[in-house]
């Protein structure tokens, strides 16, 4: 077994594995003796590399017991970011609701607003009317 540097946990297989080729080796003839793996650490999740002894096939060294370990890992993740997504959009669906309301809300004051400095300006126009008669200014 291989342990993580980080925590020290063990990791069985690991999920990619290639030769490094040995010049010696391949001017001899004979098969690489080296093997790089590739390990993700099943508690803390870091990836390091670590050197194997060459057994025979790559393949064979990369297990499917262990890709469907690593599948099924990567579906929690996407269910747990899916079920975070859809809460976001209800959180985000909410506020949107909770702000078409406060528009409502400011839209009716700004509207009374508005109505009562009409009735003012109104009110002043006609009070500038009556002073311009007041002081026969009504030709101006």
């Amino acid at each position: 077994m291989i342990t993580c540097p980080k925590c020290g946990a063990e990791a069985a297989t690991p999920y990619k594995t290639w030769i490094i080729p040995s010049r010696e080796a391949l001017q001899k003839g004979e098969e690489p003796k080296l093997v790089v793996g590739l390990f993700e650490c099943p508690d803390c999740e870091a990836r390091f590399r670590t050197a194997l002894k060459f057994e025979g096939k790559i393949e064979e060294t990369a297990s499917i017991k262990n890709m469907v370990e690593r599948i099924k890992g990567i579906r929690e993740e996407l269910m747990q970011t899916l079920k975070n997504l859809r809460e976001k959009i209800k959180t985000l669906e909410t506020e949107r609701a909770n702000l078409i309301i406060e528009i409502e809300k400011l839209r009716k004051v700004a509207e009374s607003r508005v109505n009562v400095l009409e009735s003012e300006v109104g009110m002043l126009r006609e009070e500038v009317n009556s002073l311009r008669n007041l002081l026969g200014y009504a030709d101006e």
